[in-house]
């Protein structure tokens, strides 16, 4: 569900892997677009495998479908997942879910996840978190990639591996959905951070810092709400702060990179032809720290810049400098 580049690299992979797939786009024209050409418009080096049928149609998508991915931004997943229920909550048996958004809802202030189940309480057992360091566009090149599955153990969880693990990707399992889905909403505003040093011409000495003392911040956020503070160290904290930190694919580093050289915030997302996950995460990130009462300052000076349009060298004083 959703055929953005990371729902068109997935699904790329599941079908390379001999699955019969059906990916699902919100608009007709760009569902038949796709369909007839197989190529991408973020992605134009990269041709869609044949066993992927594109459609706008989601009874169509989702029709006998025994493995569900929502891959679509984090502004819409809610209502995508809402959009699901009639489709779903008769299906037997129940399909695997697996959620592969990242994000923070800023009003519910609910995960990925928490949102899915929401909607759709009935897949309580069957849902899963899919995260780690994974740019769409080195998966649909065939970069070795390693993965993170987050959900409850058993049967389920070890069909949803062998799926998903293959060819260049292979993917662990982890108990901790919630800790996997926070960190990989919570390295998107560090990753913002990262780019903000970038572009006031911080060294690799200050972005170390800051990633460290930034670490410590979402493990400490993490454990207030109710996920396990190890699992900073794991693919879902350090694995993806490392790639979205220091990457020039990274849409958030690139961003606090455009903000940091003076860029409003309106400027700098009007250059990127994607989502910015971390803008909203950037926020939601804030209103829960304030909420559990922790003192998260890099957290807070991502937020200021980012939101309130406080000068770059606001996250390098951040860091005691």
């Amino acid at each position: 569900m959703g055929a953005g580049l990371w729902g068109a690299a997935l699904a790329d992979h599941l079908a390379r892997r001999g699955h019969p797939v059906r990916l699902w786009e919100i608009f007709k024209d760009a569902a038949n677009r796709l369909q007839k050409t197989r190529r991408h418009p973020h992605m134009p080096d990269f041709k869609l495998a044949p066993g992927v049928r594109v459609g706008s149609d989601q009874a169509d998508c989702l029709d006998g479908a025994g493995t569900v991915l929502m891959v679509v931004p984090s502004a819409f997943v809610r209502l995508t997942a809402r959009s699901l229920r009639p489709l779903l909550e008769p299906a037997r048996p129940r399909p695997t879910f697996i959620n592969a958004s990242k994000g923070v809802e800023p009003g519910s202030l609910r995960t990925m996840g928490e949102a899915i189940l929401e909607e759709l309480p009935f897949l309580e057992e069957h849902l899963f978190t899919l995260s780690g360091p994974s740019f769409a566009k080195e998966v649909a090149r065939g970069v070795p990639t390693r993965l993170v599955l987050a959900g409850p153990s058993g049967p389920r969880a070890a069909s949803a591996l062998a799926l998903l693990s293959g060819g260049a990707i292979r993917v662990e399992h982890s108990p901790d959905r919630v800790g996997v889905e926070l960190g990989g909403s919570l390295k998107n505003v560090l990753a913002i951070g990262c780019g903000v040093l970038d572009g006031v011409g911080a060294g690799a000495n200050t972005k170390a810092a800051f990633i460290v003392a930034g670490m410590r911040e979402m493990g400490a956020l993490i454990e207030r709400l109710g996920g396990r503070r190890e699992t900073i160290f794991g693919l879902a904290g350090l694995g993806d702060m490392i790639a979205t930190g220091s990457s020039a694919q990274s849409r958030n580093r690139t961003l606090g990179e455009k903000l940091g050289a003076g860029r409003t915030l309106a400027k700098a997302l009007g250059e990127i032809p994607t989502v910015a996950e971390g803008v909203e995460s950037a926020l939601s990130a804030h209103t829960l720290a304030k909420a559990g009462g922790l003192k998260c300052p890099l957290v807070e000076a991502v937020y200021r810049v980012v939101h309130r349009g406080a000068p770059a060298r606001t996250v390098v004083k951040a860091l005691g400098f």
